[in-house]
C-alpha cells in the first residue's frame, strides 16, 4: 500500500515540472527570439532505483529540461535595426557576466553608438563590439545589412555581425527569456562565405510557441495530475482504514 502511495506521488513530480514549464512557455509566447522549453521524462523505474540510492531524493531524476530550436515565424517590422537568422546561427552579445547567444535581433542604437540589445547588452561583430561612429546622424542615415550580415552605413562598410553556431545546440543553458550560455563545448563561428545562415534585415523572428498546443498539453496534463491525485488519497484513505482495524485498543 505505502508502495503504491509512493509511485502514484512520484509520478505527479514530473507533471508539476511539466506545468510549470508550460506556463513559461505560455508567459513568453509573444517575446521575440524565444525558444520554448519541453521535458524529457526518464523511466520510472530507473529513476525510482536512483531516488532509493540517493535516499529518496528525486530531484533531477525524473525530468530533465531542454530548448526546442526550431525556428520561430519571421515577421517584417520594416526597421532597419530590425534583425532575423534564418537557419542556423545565433548573435553574439557581451554582457557583465560573459558572452552570450540570442536569436533576438530587435536592436537599437544607444547613445554612445553601440549596436545593443533592449536590454542594453553590446552586440558584438568579428572584430569586437558594433560601433556607429556619428550616432546622431543614424535617422537619416542608409544602414543596409547583408546575408552575411555584413553592416555598411551609408554605401560605407561598418562591420560583420559575429554569427555562431554550435555542433550540438544542447551544449547551450537558457538564460533568462531569449539569452543562451554555452554550458559545454566551443564555439563554432560561421564563415560569412559559407553561411548556412541568413539575415533579414528589418524582420524579427517570432516565439516558436504554439498556444494552443500548449493550453491543450496543460488540460491533458491537469486531468492526469488530478487522476494520480485522487489515486493518493485513495490509498492513504484505505491505508488509514487497515491501521484503525489494527490498532489496540
Amino acid at each position: 500500500m505505502i508502495k503504491g502511495i509512493g509511485t502514484s506521488g512520484t509520478a505527479l513530480i514530473p507533471m508539476m515540472t511539466r506545468l510549470e514549464v508550460i506556463a513559461n512557455n505560455l508567459a513568453n509566447a509573444n517575446t521575440t527570439g524565444f525558444k520554448r522549453d519541453n521535458l524529457f521524462t526518464e523511466l520510472l523505474s530507473d529513476a525510482q532505483v536512483k531516488a532509493a540510492q540517493a535516499g529518496g531524493d528525486l530531484s533531477g531524476t525524473l525530468a530533465r529540461q531542454y530548448s526546442d530550436f526550431s525556428e520561430g515565424s519571421i515577421q517584417q517590422t520594416n526597421n532597419p535595426l530590425d534583425m532575423a537568422i534564418q537557419g542556423e546561427g545565433f548573435f553574439t552579445v557581451d554582457t557583465p557576466r560573459g558572452v552570450r547567444y540570442t536569436r533576438n535581433g530587435a536592436f537599437t542604437v544607444s547613445r554612445e553608438g553601440m549596436l545593443t540589445t533592449k536590454e542594453g547588452y553590446s552586440v558584438l561583430g568579428t572584430n569586437g563590439a558594433v560601433s556607429f561612429p556619428d550616432p546622431q546622424s543614424l535617422a537619416h542615415a542608409d544602414i543596409v545589412v547583408t546575408a552575411n550580415g555584413e553592416i555598411s552605413v551609408d554605401k560605407k562598410p561598418l562591420a560583420t555581425l559575429r554569427i555562431a553556431n554550435f555542433d550540438n545546440a544542447l551544449q547551450l543553458k537558457k538564460e533568462g527569456s531569449s539569452l543562451f550560455i554555452l554550458s559545454s563545448g566551443v564555439e563554432r563561428r560561421m564563415d560569412p562565405s559559407s553561411n548556412p545562415a541568413t539575415v533579414r534585415q528589418g524582420h524579427i523572428e517570432e516565439s516558436n510557441v504554439d498556444s494552443i498546443a500548449e493550453m491543450m498539453e496543460m488540460i491533458e496534463i491537469t486531468r492526469e495530475f488530478e487522476s494520480d491525485q485522487k489515486t493518493v488519497q485513495a490509498q492513504d484513505s484505505t491505508l488509514e482504514k487497515a491501521l484503525d482495524v489494527g490498532r489496540v485498543q
